[in-house]
């Protein structure tokens, strides 16, 4: 879905992305592009015609929401180099996820305004209202002679998401309930799911990083939501955050691969104990079958969390095959 937009309309969509729902004067067209009042009315014009919802006053524009047709002209444009991929959005589709898998020797992120088979970890279904999640996977080729683990890939996604959201709402800490979950209020705003596959004829494998914003869903949505999750989810909105989701997969999916690429993983792991939901907590969690009762005292990068057990001894619990209850 591409609207071949030009670099003008382009302009004046992020110029009203970054207003996150404020008015945005006609001065500052002029002055930042060097508009004129109706090269600003013509991108408007052709931003509505592509879905966007926009008010136009007098002297200011202001967007309520993006259309699905500009999200890939903007993200292809906008998108750091090491962020740029193929970018497809469907109005509907059973699972990113899937899809993506059957793509992995691509580098390619893909989105759906709703899902039939949205899953989260161990799969679980992820229930979203069309329109009210930013839901979308994308593929990450794991470097050739360190297989990152599940547990790498996970972690630094889980930063990634809760850094972006920290820097777009000035609201925070994200929390971080390990391995792929992002609280806020002791409620879920957000889930992770990474797999990874090995493409045919490939040396290296490739993680497909499943992601799952819960951005418009409403209080009353909320309170649609079956009795075992009404209590425990939130939502931008229910937040009070107004921000489009266009602007928030922007700043995700550059924030994830800063991340992954990063040479030295340290200073995350210092922004996930910062994060850390379960720090110093006493927890049970279910691994290989057998039900663990410990306290948490810290992150080993690629073998998952580091637990000391009731009997005193220290246990890695990889983030594949672990479930905190």
């Amino acid at each position: 879905m591409t609207a071949d937009l030009r670099p003008a309309d382009l302009d004046t969509l992020g110029a009203l992305l970054r207003s996150t729902g404020q008015p945005v004067e006609l001065g500052y067209f002029m002055q930042e592009y060097g508009a004129t009042p109706s090269g600003v009315d013509r991108s408007v014009a052709v931003l509505i015609r592509h879905g966007c919802v926009i008010e136009r006053g007098m002297h200011a524009v202001r967007l309520i929401q993006t259309g699905l047709g500009v999200w890939t002209d903007y993200l292809q444009h906008t998108l750091p180099k090491q962020s740029q991929r193929c970018v497809e959005v469907y109005q509907a589709t059973a699972s990113t996820q899937d899809l993506v898998k059957t793509r992995a020797d691509e580098s390619v992120v893909i989105f759906a305004d709703e899902q039939a088979a949205g899953r989260g970890r161990l799969g679980r279904q992820w229930l979203a209202p069309r329109g009210a999640g930013l839901l979308f996977s994308m593929t990450h080729k794991l470097p050739a002679g360190r297989p990152d683990s599940i547990d790498r890939v996970s972690f630094l996604t889980a930063v990634a998401i809760a850094q972006a959201i920290e820097s777009i709402t000035d609201q925070g800490p994200v929390q971080i309930r390990w391995p792929n979950d992002l609280y806020m209020g002791n409620r879920k705003l957000a889930g992770i799911l990474v797999e990874t596959v090995q493409p045919a004829g490939s040396s290296t494998a490739t993680a497909v990083i499943g992601i799952g914003i819960n951005v418009g869903l409403t209080p009353k949505q909320i309170a649609e939501m079956p009795t075992e999750l009404r209590s425990r989810v939130t939502s931008f909105a229910a937040l009070g955050w107004s921000v489009d989701r266009l602007l928030i997969a922007k700043k995700v999916i550059a924030q994830i691969d800063r991340n992954l690429h990063a040479r030295d993983v340290t200073p995350f792991v210092d922004q996930w104990r910062a994060r850390n939901l379960h720090r110093a907590q006493t927890i049970k969690v279910k691994a290989a079958g057998k039900i663990i009762s410990g306290t948490v005292i810290d992150l080993d990068p690629d073998h998952g969390l580091i637990v000391r057990r009731d009997t005193g001894e220290i246990v890695h619990l990889p983030a594949a095959t672990t479930t905190v209850l």
